[in-house]
């Protein structure tokens, strides 16, 4: 067992050799283990709104380097809600440390309208 501190976002600059981009064939050996997403997001105008994990499995995000919390497949919370205030005009920065990983990823979604009372087996 190793710690992971997640009271702030984990340094990807320091796993070296250890990170793999989206798509490659490294990265489909990470299947099934836990992995660090990490990735931008432009916008125009800033507002609240909900992040959906309902696709994901388990884990914790960090928006601009803060935890927004924690997320997990079989709910019944399925969307993490992310204060406006903690958003940027422009470029913003996202990672995601997913535990499950029973499929890469490549994009995260938001919505409107949280999922609070949805359970999946």
């Amino acid at each position: 067992m190793y710690p992971l501190p997640m009271s702030e976002v984990p340094d990807l600059g320091k796993l070296g050799n250890n990170v793999y981009a989206n798509g490659s064939v490294k990265a489909a050996k990470l299947k099934d283990c836990p992995v660090l997403y990490e990735g931008t997001f432009t916008l125009k105008e800033t507002g609240d709104t909900f992040i959906d994990m309902e696709q994901w499995g388990k884990g914790i995000i960090f928006i601009n380097g803060i935890n927004i919390g924690r997320y997990w497949q079989v709910g019944p919370q399925q969307t993490l809600y992310i204060p406006g205030v903690w958003l940027k005009k422009g470029e913003n920065k996202i990672v995601i440390f997913e535990q499950l990983n029973a499929e890469p990823k490549a994009e995260v979604g938001t919505v409107k309208v949280p999922v609070l009372m949805k359970l999946n087996n």
